[in-house]
């Protein structure tokens, strides 16, 4: 295997792997970045032509094609937001793309751009790329490269700018032929990466890529934790552990599910633990089920204790049988007492309102049937 300089016979495997990676961009959420045929065949004859084109080969297989160019880049002249690392000559790795057959291409080429940097001169090694190519973002600063900032193409539309500086790599390649078929050293022994990717791999996706799932694992076991003395805590404890399994199953990015796993567990431990100290404590307490739902009604329509309103046998108000209550039925002392002796509108006794013995008492014995008023005016 060797990186080599393109031919213009390669013209068309360099095509096919270029239409795969728009392919795959496109479908892993980066549609904007290479459109309207971008990169175009004219443009990839043009960087045949100056010698920048270059292409991983593997026994006759072009596996991954790339840019390098060094000299300055006029859409690197001004930068937001930040600032680069060097201000000496770079090298520029453009438009790289695998063919999708072999793992770990974009370290191989990461590598060997920094190795030419470093063998001319160059202080560092700059590349850029879309804000939704979250791949390309994660390869390069896991191949050493640092974002500085915004940088615009020609055309005014924005790329984050990474940077790398040129420093001697271990384990970078060694073996690998470069263009004028020297090894220029290091220590890469044709091993390639099992973890590398790039956004030109469109058989494969990139571990890391997303962080959705393990965040509403995380939420989820939060609020179960939260919620844990509900039942409701078991649907999210369940969905937040199946939210995290699916992280961790899709993405490296872990730490988030793992902690969503960890509290849905958590809460339903807590949960179960709390209606065993409550069934062990009734059971101590001779406490049954139905006592709890009858206990809220104690104290409110009682029909057998005494100080209910509306008590059937007791002495509160609207008491049934009792001696107090209002509109007490058979006690003394009740208002509009059926048999008492001192209840406004007494049916039978002496007290307030008599009306029939001395129609004209009207604050005292009014309404009294039976027996004769007493002490009325007039």
């Amino acid at each position: 295997m060797m990186i080599r300089r393109a031919a213009i016979q390669d013209l068309e495997q360099i095509m096919q792997i270029y239409a795969r990676a728009v392919q795959y961009m496109h479908a892993s959420g980066n549609p904007n970045q290479w459109v309207e045929g971008y990169p175009s065949r004219a443009l990839i004859e043009e960087d045949i032509a100056r010698g920048v084109s270059y292409v991983v080969d593997r026994d006759g297989v072009i596996e991954a094609v790339f840019s390098y160019i060094e000299g300055e880049d006029p859409t690197y002249r001004q930068i937001e937001q930040g600032m680069w690392r060097t201000n000496g000559s770079y090298g520029t790795v453009h438009r790289l793309a695998s063919a999708g057959r072999l793992r770990g291409v974009a370290e191989i080429c990461f590598s060997w751009c920094a190795e030419q940097a470093k063998l001319h001169g160059c202080s560092s090694l700059r590349a850029d790329t879309h804000q939704d190519n979250r791949i390309m973002q994660h390869l390069l600063q896991k191949n050493g490269f640092v974002y500085c900032g915004v940088i615009h193409l020609a055309n005014g539309a924005p790329r984050l700018a990474f940077e790398r500086v040129a420093v001697a790599l271990e384990g970078a390649y060694a073996g690998m032929q470069n263009p004028n078929g020297m090894n220029p050293g290091g220590a890469y022994a044709g091993t390639p990466n099992a973890n590398g990717m790039n956004p030109g791999m469109p058989q494969q996706k990139q571990k890391g890529d997303g962080r959705g799932y393990g965040i509403a694992s995380l939420i989820l076991g939060i609020v179960s934790v939260l919620l844990f003395c509900t039942c409701i805590n078991w649907v999210t404890g369940i969905l937040a552990i199946i939210f995290g399994i699916i992280q961790i199953t899709k993405n490296k990015e872990q730490g988030l599910a793992i902690g969503g796993i960890i509290t849905a567990a958590i809460s339903m431990v807590l949960s179960v633990v709390l209606y065993l100290a409550m069934w062990f404590g009734m059971t101590n307490a001779g406490i049954t089920y139905e006592d709890l739902l009858y206990d809220q009604y104690d104290d409110s329509y009682d029909s057998d204790g005494s100080d209910a309103w509306y008590d059937g046998d007791g002495n509160g108000s609207y008491d049934g049988g009792g001696n107090d209550g209002w509109y007490d039925g058979g006690g003394n002392d009740g208002w509009y007492d059926g048999d008492g002796n001192d209840g406004w509108y007494d049916g039978d006794g002496s007290g307030g309102y008599d009306y029939y013995n001395d129609p004209y008492d009207y604050f005292r014995d009014y309404y009294d049937v039976q027996e004769p008023g007493g002490n009325q005016f007039m």
